[in-house]
């Protein structure tokens, strides 16, 4: 297309795409719908393109035809101040048209319709907008939805609530503060067992219940070796025979028997007596003292247990001449043997506070013809008295 056939429809700028498409020819256009505009001088500091002034709205729509020759006058005088300075130093030219009136620019017709346009849909869709009595009728229709998302809402405001913003001074006594974590929060689901500390609790015990055992058979080896010695040499071994103390050094410990021959089993606070206790039969008496203090043989006697006892942790079971069995209990080792002699006063072990006990204590039991009886009458039938 020539320049012709183009040029009626470039008469002003016009907007393409979001581009401004200015002419080549624009400042013959420009001078021809601005007769009174002064002539643009060959040299010198006067601008090519002053400012114009206000214009009508069709000034951009006239015909070229009306062009007189000064135009062509201010061409060649254009052309002869190029060619004065052909690299645009001396005269400084303008890098765009401005135009005191809004009106000649073409994007104004343009916006205008579609303000006008917009105008138009939003009056439609007012005119479209739903009765009172219809949103009525969906709200009773939809009312089951709309009261689940109104729930939904309810729930996750308060879950996502942050009780203000993160501070990083310390929290007040008594004071919250949610904080959001990027991942999810690693809670454990169960108390952990502690199983596994129980056996290895009862591991433990075993372990030391052995050692008591293997401790109190080499400590009756020992014994019996000075017996079997003393009796070599003709001497006296007086715990076998007559139930004197023995002498000093010879065993753990001893007291002397009393005129009867026994006595008591151990020194300390009595505690609790033969008869009902907690919901249940309490079988014998319980003397509380210090953990290792002395624990003695009542009456002259062979030992028939001595180790480990469900309840009592460690025990020693002592049958006594007259068939009466004496039972001592929750100690902390014993230093006797299955099977061994052991006369009236004898250390044969330490208390302790092992197995089902409430504090370190000796647990100390009668048994006479199968059947427990009372070992505070029974002491006192002999003589002794635990107070």
């Amino acid at each position: 297309m020539d320049d012709e056939a183009r040029s009626p429809r470039l008469d002003r700028a016009g907007v393409t795409g979001g581009t401004v498409i200015v002419p080549p020819d624009w400042r013959k256009r420009w001078r021809r719908g601005n007769p009174a505009a002064p002539e643009v001088a060959g040299s010198g500091g006067a601008s090519d393109a002053p400012e114009v002034g206000p214009r009508d709205s069709g000034a951009g729509e006239r015909d070229d035809a009306g062009a007189g020759d000064g135009d062509d006058e201010r061409d060649a005088a254009e052309r002869g101040a190029r060619a004065a300075d052909p690299d645009g130093t001396a005269t400084p030219r303008p890098l765009a048209l401005r135009a005191r009136d809004p009106s000649s620019w073409a994007g104004w017709s343009t916006l205008r319709t579609l303000r006008h346009d917009a105008a138009a849909t939003l009056r439609e869709l007012w005119q479209r907008r739903p009765s009172t009595d219809d949103l009525r009728t969906h709200a009773k229709d939809h009312r089951y939805l709309i009261a689940a998302l109104l729930a939904i809402v309810v729930l996750a405001t308060g879950d996502a609530a942050n009780n203000g913003a993160i501070v990083d001074r310390p929290l007040a006594p008594g004071e919250a503060q949610r904080v959001a974590f990027p991942y999810p929060p690693q809670v454990q689901s169960a108390t952990p067992s502690v199983r596994r500390l129980l056996d290895a609790v009862a591991n433990g015990e075993r372990l030391r219940e052995q050692a008591v055992v293997a401790a109190a058979a080499r400590a009756t080896l020992e014994r019996a070796r000075a017996e079997a010695a003393a009796a070599a040499a003709g001497e006296a071994v007086p715990w076998l025979s007559t139930g004197i103390a023995p002498v000093p050094g010879s065993t753990p410990g001893s007291v002397i028997p009393g005129p009867g021959g026994m006595v008591l089993p151990a020194r300390g606070l009595f505690t609790s007596g033969f008869g009902s206790r907690w919901g249940t039969m309490h079988q014998g008496i319980d003397i509380a003292g210090p953990i290792g203090s002395p624990i003695y043989a009542v009456a002259d006697g062979t030992v028939i247990d001595a180790g480990p006892a469900q309840g009592f942790g460690l025990w020693v079971r002592i049958r006594h001449d007259d068939g009466t069995v004496t039972v001592y209990g929750h100690m902390y080792d014993f230093f006797v043997s299955v099977g061994e002699r052991v006369p009236a006063g004898m250390q044969i072990a330490r208390i302790g506070n092992r197995g089902d006990s409430t504090g370190p204590h000796l647990h100390f039991e009668v048994i006479e013809r199968g059947q427990h009886v009372d070992p505070q009458r029974w002491f006192a039938l002999r003589g002794l008295s635990l107070n």
